[in-house]
């Protein structure tokens, strides 16, 4: 009965293992039109006492196919064991965390149309010029507090599930922008005018709750332990949608040093983060 039980543990590591690896198939990666970035990360943990830690995480990540960077973020989090089985299966911890960051927003170019309605009624858009709107930086603050629970039923599997309520401050800023009209508007082919202007974002504060359920396998006499996870994001004081699927590995280094190797998949009704592909590479070190 054990020798089967291990067998089927290996055949599932198997599986993972090989999605994790389609997941990083190039095909895969540009199927779609949607965006593409690298996330680096860098963390430490300390150990404060017996279930309690703190630890800091800085975050560069790309956009636009990585030509361009998306956000720097700087942060740190508290983790507090509230409970734990007498077989150490079963734990549940608390953690409270915050965050600065500052986000870059691509440039817009908008085209502008005049909405009439012809001799039977239909809507006919006539062409009336664009705006052509700067890229520009805003920064936020992100505070989260969350409650998980972690589930082990061996040495080899590892099952865990994330509450955590997100709420997110973005600062006021002012985007300069230039708006290009005709000087005919009667005649689509004639000079453009050129007009300064600016757009205007008010401060505004978004709270989400965050659903994530990952699965890890710790293979034998191996560094690589592989997961995979799904998060899901709702917002509470505005309308959104967040899905993040993850695949990816933790690498052991020593009993200080850890590499997490990812790939992620994120989609969106939200202006908040870009819409598509990551990969990630994140290191951790325990002290």
């Amino acid at each position: 009965m054990h020798k089967m039980t291990l067998t089927h543990q290996r055949m599932l590591a198997t599986i993972l293992v090989a999605s994790i690896l389609q997941f990083f198939n190039p095909s895969i990666l540009h199927a779609q039109s949607d965006d593409f970035g690298m996330d680096f990360t860098v963390g430490a943990e300390k150990k404060i006492r017996p279930g309690m830690s703190f630890s800091l995480e800085s975050e560069a990540r790309t956009q636009d196919n990585t030509r361009k960077i998306e956000r720097w973020t700087v942060g740190g989090e508290l983790d507090m064991r509230l409970f734990q089985s007498a077989s150490k299966k079963l734990n549940v911890k608390a953690s409270v965390g915050w965050k600065y960051m500052w986000r870059y927003n691509l440039p817009e170019v908008n085209t502008k149309y005049d909405a009439n309605l012809d001799g039977e009624g239909n809507t006919v858009l006539t062409y009336k010029g664009y705006n052509d709107k700067e890229g520009y930086w805003r920064n936020s603050h992100r505070t989260s507090v969350s409650l998980s629970s972690a589930y082990k039923p061996n040495k080899r599997w590892n099952f865990s599930l994330k509450e955590t309520f997100q709420f997110t401050h973005s600062n006021k800023v002012s985007v300069p922008m230039t708006k290009y009209r005709l000087v005919d508007e009667d005649d689509p082919t004639s000079a453009l005018t050129q007009t300064a202007s600016e757009k205007v974002y008010d401060k505004k504060d978004r709270s989400v709750l965050r659903s994530k359920l990952t699965a890890q396998y710790n293979i034998r006499h191996c560094p690589v332990n592989p997961y995979a996870s799904v998060d899901y994001g709702c917002g509470l004081n505005y309308t959104a949608n967040k899905w993040k699927f993850t695949a990816g590995t933790d690498i052991n280094l020593g009993k200080q040093h850890k590499l997490d190797v990812f790939y992620r998949y994120q989609t969106e009704n939200d202006d908040e983060d870009p819409n598509g592909h990551l990969l990630g590479i994140g290191y951790g070190f325990k002290f």
